[in-house]
């Protein structure tokens, strides 16, 4: 107690006027403490934290979702990189039967290679699409189809003057779920890539190798956040 407790009787009660003395001593050493306290700068780092750390964890909430799913997102870059590299590997072939490593078609080896370049993702949905003739295009990444024949008799020339070449479009995708509440991203976003590379094709007797004299290239090569 800052105030010692006056217990008065009728018969010892002083003068008028005297709460007002005996207080004022009590007060003003409620005033000194409050004083001091109102001085005391210690702890107001912690004060402060508590009351901006809220604020910061909101702000970096979206940010984990757009990491985690930028990550998942050059996962399947890597895993259409290792598909189109075996895909120019191995001569393309539409069998449904035993054509590659003596057990699966073409098409499911390369949908092989992918997967195991990234074997721990699940969910994804791979995709090789059929192949077409094209030629590469001047202005951007993207491959002109149409015009240049059907496979395995690509016709016509292209712009620069060279053959059509054969095309394989090889594409991957998942469903990325956020893992934190309020994410930027939403529940759940829609994450792929694709690539159109340009495929060998087995040898013919008695007639020359369109690309035998050109490197493979990977065209096309995308992804979509």
């Amino acid at each position: 107690m800052f105030c010692r407790p006056w217990i008065m009787s009728s018969y010892n009660r002083p003068p008028s006027g005297w709460p007002a003395a005996a207080l004022r001593p009590c007060l003003a050493r409620i005033g000194a403490r409050i004083g001091a306290l109102a001085r005391d700068r210690r702890g107001m780092s912690a004060v402060e934290f508590g009351l901006a750390a809220p604020v910061f964890l909101a702000m970096l909430t979206p940010v984990i979702d757009i990491g985690l799913a930028f990550s998942e997102q050059t996962r399947l870059n890597q895993m259409v990189e290792a598909g189109a590299q075996y895909a120019t590997a191995n001569p393309y072939n539409s069998s449904t039967t035993t054509t590659c490593d003596s057990t699966n078609p073409w098409t499911a080896c390369v949908k092989s290679a992918m997967t195991n370049a990234q074997s721990t993702l699940t969910g994804i949905t791979t995709s090789v699409g059929s192949e077409t003739c094209g030629c590469p295009n001047a202005t951007n990444t993207l491959i002109s189809t149409g015009g240049y024949g059907s496979p395995p008799s690509c016709s016509g020339s292209c712009p620069d003057s060279s053959s059509p070449g054969y095309y394989v479009t090889i594409s991957t995708s998942i469903t990325y779920t956020s893992v934190m509440p309020y994410s930027i991203l939403g529940s759940s976003t829609a994450l792929s890539s694709t690539a159109t590379v340009r495929v060998s094709r087995p040898a013919v007797p008695g007639r020359p190798d369109p690309h035998s004299d050109r490197p493979f290239s990977v065209a096309g090569a995308a992804g979509c956040l």
